[in-house]
């Protein structure tokens, strides 16, 4: 059996190692992993392996008796390229066309491309996905630029749950990746009032070009009561992309009549909400996780027609033998919003250039 360097998470640390390259079976695809986006969801797994994997016994994704000493190869934000079709295929993209796919195997259960144990992810140099789901890169767009489909697709999923109207205010609050993808698919969506909320500069800057109108600094303004005087009539959206439990409850409390809360940020934390402030108020609290292929591939086309500012988001790459120290890097407070590995090569953490 062939087999391929893969980067595995283990006990809570990233380790680099030789298993063998995976099969695909019936539906599958044998992909070359051309680029892969570290998500924030990638780092929350690796410091909070033990609540992730309790979470995955109650959710039935593991069996409640099994060890949490298991491997997870992480990876879901990809571009690769086709090898090999495994039985029950039609072939329908020659061997060596660039794809890219929703992070699932439905021909595994449904399970999640680089988040369930044993199951490759894009970290490493191969992978499978379904070939249902694979979609051909358009002309023009790179591998890098492909990766961050997968995190403009969990933006514009929850724009799309929060129902949003063009009357209606969008409080962003949190400007890494998720935050950006959620200001550019409202901008998508015609929202006139777009809000980023962050107490970093350069996040705050960087949320301009992705679309938003204003930017507040939570530590020396209210962001809530600046939202709420842009109101004519419609609410106020509150989107929460930074996974910090504590906000919930200071956002239930402190949101106007009537307003909407998306919870985009990943929690794993036990956290006490008194929802006796969202009942009096009447407040809509709607949770956001993945999103649909038509999301996905919606996506994918908004960035082959220049609609997604990709680049900015871009700021730094790695090679597959550098990943445990980027992720060191960016466990530590850093100025990277996303990195991408290109496990095709080795090379530790470069900063790419500056946005022009």
């Amino acid at each position: 059996m062939s087999t391929m360097q893969s980067v595995i998470l283990r006990n809570g640390k990233i380790q680099l190692e030789k298993t063998d390259r995976p099969i695909p079976g019936p539906g599958q695809v044998l992909v070359k992993s051309l680029a892969c986006g570290i998500c924030g969801s990638d780092l929350h797994l690796t410091r909070h392996t033990e609540d992730v994997l309790s979470l995955y016994k109650s959710l039935g994704v593991m069996d409640p008796d099994q060890s949490n000493d298991v491997d997870i190869m992480l990876g879901h934000e990809f571009s690769g390229e086709v090898v090999e079709y495994g039985p029950e295929t039609s072939g329908k993209l020659p061997i060596g066309t660039r794809i890219t796919s929703v992070p699932f195997l439905m021909t595994n259960n449904g399970v999640g491309i680089g988040v369930t144990p044993g199951v490759s992810g894009a970290y490493s140099e191969y992978f499978l996905v379904d070939e249902d789901l694979m979609l051909e890169l358009p002309e023009g767009v790179s591998a890098e630029a492909a990766a961050t489909t997968e995190p403009l697709a969990v933006g514009l999923h929850s724009v799309n749950r929060s129902a949003i109207t063009p009357s209606d205010v969008a409080l962003v609050a949190g400007c890494g990746p998720i935050g950006l993808a959620t200001i550019a698919a409202l901008q998508m969506r015609g929202i006139e009032h777009i809000i980023a909320s962050d107490p970093q500069d350069a996040s705050r800057q960087l949320a301009l070009e992705f679309g938003a109108t204003q930017t507040v600094n939570p530590k020396e303004d209210d962001e809530i009561k600046l939202a709420s005087s842009l109101l004519e009539g419609g609410r106020l959206v509150i989107f929460e992309c930074v996974g910090i439990h504590q906000l919930l409850r200071n956002f239930i409390e402190r949101a106007p009549q009537k307003a909407c809360l998306v919870i985009t940020g990943v929690h794993t934390s036990e956290t006490q909400v008194n929802f006796a402030f969202a009942t009096v108020k009447e407040l809509d609290i709607i949770f956001s996780y993945y999103y649909s292929p038509e999301e996905f591939a919606e996506c994918l086309k908004a960035i082959a027609d220049g609609k997604f500012n990709w680049r900015a988001m871009l700021t730094g790459k790695v090679g597959i033998d550098g990943v445990g120290q980027a992720f060191e890097t960016l466990m530590q407070p850093n100025s990277h919003v996303k990195v991408i590995i290109e496990p095709w090569r080795t090379g530790g953490l470069e900063a790419t250039p500056k946005r022009e």
